[in-house]
């Protein structure tokens, strides 16, 4: 169960995201670190080689008379031009400073939720074998009445017999014959309809375990019915008040739950107009034509930033859509404490009625345990009518077919006992 139950796994699954979240609540309390760097290849370089002309350059200066150099007509290179090469490098740490509480309630949040989830899988664990012990009662229970009918089954179809052979010696009427026809049959669909409760409860197990070649002669499964009524020994009052415990798991996530919708609600005030929030940003950067600390004399260049920031967001209207969301929290904390109250009803509900149905199946069981008494009383009294001479055998067989009817129904009530029992544990818990 605990590595195939498809439930299980589900929920196995959800606790993994639910640390994961708590994870990342965390991780917004840190800073966030950016790298960004790129690298481009020009074929054309926006700025190209940059030459002076000589002659301009004397012509601009006021010389002397009779000093004025001649003209050569050459130029001279100033700047290379841009290299076909651009690299840019950028790194970014961005710190929350100040949120009005909201990282750290997230983080409590989060946290609250993680426990909710293994909670959960542990009632969800409980719940599951509390369902597969009771189908397997219900098996062993089901088995036993499959025998009665068996041996029930053979009474009837000597019945039928020795009422054909009556019929034809004019001792019985064809009524009597139909009527032993009717209750064969009507055993017959009695098997037909305890075995597909069989088949049920072995698919649920099935389903329950992952087995999936499970089948009923491989069960070893065995259990006292005195140790099972044990729960019926403690005051009902007590029994109620195990079953209201907060620490049942059940309360448990509901009063986790109505603590996560406190944080919620916490978290939305938080987000209200005119609270800012203020987080500290630094950057550096290099940009060039070539690999940092690779091209020649990039500390002259100057190509290198470093900033330092603080901002601060708030919003200031937004038609009141956050002072609505915190409403909307507060709410659903009023919707958490209704849910845990309605929670204990059911439960006391479910535990008074599941009592007084065990207690009901106890009375009827020794009701039918007085009808087999005398159904025994009936069968001695027709066999000796029978073997004097003065009987029929078909007086006798009636007799013990009545008597399987009784034994039938008194099971019937210890199963619903049983199960009735069974939800009585799994509501008290430990007792």
């Amino acid at each position: 169960m605990l590595e195939n139950n498809p439930d299980l796994l589900k929920l196995e699954q959800e606790c993994e995201q639910a640390k994961l979240d708590l994870r990342d609540a965390k991780a917004g309390l840190g800073p966030t670190v950016d790298l960004q760097v790129s690298g481009t290849y020009m074929l054309k370089p926006p700025v190209e080689a940059i030459y002076l002309n000589v002659d301009e350059l004397l012509n601009s200066i006021q010389w002397p008379s009779g000093i004025k150099p001649l003209s050569s007509g050459q130029h001279v290179k100033i700047y290379d031009g841009m290299e076909n090469t651009l690299y840019n490098f950028q790194l970014s740490v961005m710190q929350p400073i100040f949120t009005w509480g909201k990282l750290h309630s997230a983080v409590e949040l989060y946290a609250l939720v993680a426990e909710i989830k293994e909670t959960q899988m542990m009632s969800q664990q409980r719940q599951i074998e509390t369902e597969m012990e009771t189908r397997l009662i219900a098996l062993n229970y089901l088995k036993e009445i499959l025998k009665i009918l068996d041996e029930e089954k053979e009474y009837a179809s000597k019945l039928v017999e020795t009422s054909e052979n009556a019929e034809r010696s004019g001792m019985l009427l064809h009524q009597d014959v139909v009527e032993a026809r009717i209750q064969t049959k009507e055993l017959e669909i009695a098997q037909q309809d305890v075995a597909e409760q069989i088949n049920n409860q072995l698919l649920e197990l099935k389903r329950a375990t992952g087995v999936e070649d499970l089948a009923l002669e491989k069960i070893d499964y065995t259990f006292a019915e005195a140790d099972l009524l044990e729960i019926l020994g403690m005051e009902q009052s007590l029994a109620e008040e195990k079953a209201l415990s907060e620490n049942q798991l059940s309360l448990i996530m509901l009063t986790k739950l109505k603590e996560v919708n406190a944080l919620a609600e916490k978290i939305s005030k938080a987000y209200v107009n005119w609270k800012p929030d203020v987080a500290l940003q630094m950057s550096a950067g290099y940009g060039g034509s070539r690999i940092p600390f690779v091209e020649p004399n990039w500390r002259r260049k100057d190509a290198y930033s470093a900033n330092f920031s603080v901002g601060l967001k708030t919003t200031v209207w937004d038609g009141g859509k956050k002072l609505n969301d915190v409403s909307r929290k507060m709410s659903e904390s009023k919707v958490g404490e209704v849910n845990k109250i309605e929670a204990r009803s059911t439960i006391r509900q479910s535990l008074n009625s599941q009592w007084n149905a065990a207690e009901v199946c106890s009375m009827k069981i020794e009701y039918q345990d007085l009808k087999i008494e005398a159904a025994d009383s009936k069968i001695k009294q027709q066999e000796t009518i029978f073997q004097s001479g003065y009987g029929s055998e078909t007086d006798v067989l009636s007799a013990k077919i009545e008597r399987c009817n009784h034994q039938i129904e008194k099971i019937r009530q210890q199963l619903s006992r049983a199960t009735a029992c069974m939800v009585i544990k799994h509501l008290v818990g430990d007792f």
